[in-house]
């Protein structure tokens, strides 16, 4: 094993787990050990750093435990991909545009479609009247084969015509809208909220039941000020960070 370009400080207040995984998730994100990269085994930076087998393996635990680094029984402890990051605030981008953008691989699952007529808090979402109809859209969104997010979404059926006869799984729904319909979308609030999955949930997005979802409520509007899509979306907690871009108004 080379040696690990930093040492503990045992004079410090900062425990010696913490310091240990600080620097080990340093060298994660340096690129040290790129995603993919098998780390040193436990016993080995034990010997190295002079440290306990114990401190070293809680260290380990407190990344595994973060998604940083993933145990394979029998082989040792891997370096995880990064998440997908859920841009919010100044970038207004579906998840599939996100995915596109940083060529990462990402594929949908039409779970179910239909025309419905609005009601409750669509009537209010998407501005329409009692006898309006929204198409119903729910949706399996996967990162490189793996479920990342479960998606719910009403579009007004006024604006999109003919919108279940589209291609809504090899095409990003934004796509679609623009290019085939004229709709330039300008906006959109979205809300984040922490939640849990429930049995449903779990057993679509392969996660146990109870874990920590990312739940979000999305808003979309068209440049006329419009409302065209709402959506409730649940991303796994496990597999996902959310990047913020803010700006100081002058």
């Amino acid at each position: 094993m080379e040696d690990l370009p930093f040492i503990i400080d045992r004079n410090s207040p900062t425990p010696l787990y913490y310091q240990l995984k600080e620097e080990l998730a340093l060298l994660i994100r340096n690129g040290t050990y790129p995603a993919g990269s098998k780390l040193p085994p436990e016993l080995a930076i034990s010997q190295e750093l002079g440290l306990s087998r114990g401190t070293v393996r809680q260290a380990i635990g407190s990344l595994v435990n973060e998604g940083r680094l993933h145990r394979v029984q029998g082989h040792g402890t891997y370096v995880s991909k990064s998440p997908p990051a859920l841009r919010l605030a100044q970038h207004f981008t579906s998840f599939a545009e996100d995915m596109r953008e940083i060529d990462v691989l990402f594929s949908t699952r039409l779970l179910s479609q239909e025309s419905m007529p609005a009601r409750g808090r669509l009537l209010t979402k998407l501005n329409l009247s009692h006898g309006d109809d929204v198409f119903y859209l729910k949706r399996l969104g996967e990162v490189e084969g793996e479920p990342f997010v479960l998606a719910f979404t009403y579009l007004s059926e006024a604006l999109c015509p003919g919108l279940l006869a589209k291609d809504l799984i090899n095409r990003p729904l934004y796509d679609v809208l623009e290019q085939d319909y004229g709709l330039r979308l300008a906006r959109a609030t979205r809300t984040l909220e922490a939640s849990s999955a429930d049995e449903h949930e779990a057993k679509l997005l392969g996660i146990p039941l109870g874990a920590p979802i990312h739940f979000l409520h999305s808003l979309a509007y068209l440049e006329d000020g419009r409302p065209i899509e709402y959506s409730r979306l649940r991303f796994r907690g496990d597999r996902s960070r959310i990047s913020f871009e803010v700006k100081r108004e002058t």
